[in-house]
């Protein structure tokens, strides 16, 4: 399945806390309206279609500030936009925001803290 069809929209803070208790391996993906948003998202796209064991929720930054901002709070991140934060056991173990949001740190960091699973022969 491909990635943009697996990917979850998180809309209000409750959402955010449901999807990374039943996701504790996740990736989560802050939008904004800014030209940088379509071209990291692209990164993350390269690197994320693969790994269906790896689950996608994005937040429209605008539209679901409150969702965005209990992000932060919980997490202790600074908001950015865009912005990819990889959970694992529901703790943030990577974030990238702007520019840096590039496909050889998300490569970086999925082989450090998520290596692909075994394929089945």
């Amino acid at each position: 399945m491909a990635l943009k069809d697996r990917i979850q929209f998180l809309t209000t803070p409750d959402e955010v806390d449901t999807f990374l208790a039943k996701n504790p391996r996740a990736a989560l993906f802050k939008v904004g309206m800014c030209h940088k948003t379509q071209e990291m998202f692209q990164n993350v796209e390269a690197q994320l279609g693969p790994r269906e064991d790896l689950p996608l929720a994005m937040i429209r930054v605008i539209e679901s500030r409150p969702a965005s901002n209990h992000v932060a709070e919980r997490t202790g991140i600074t908001h950015e936009s865009p912005q990819l934060i990889l959970f694992k056991d529901g703790q943030p173990v990577f974030d990238r925001d702007n520019w840096d949001i590039t496909a050889e740190d998300i490569a970086d960091a999925l082989q450090q803290h998520f290596p692909a699973p075994a394929l089945a022969n």
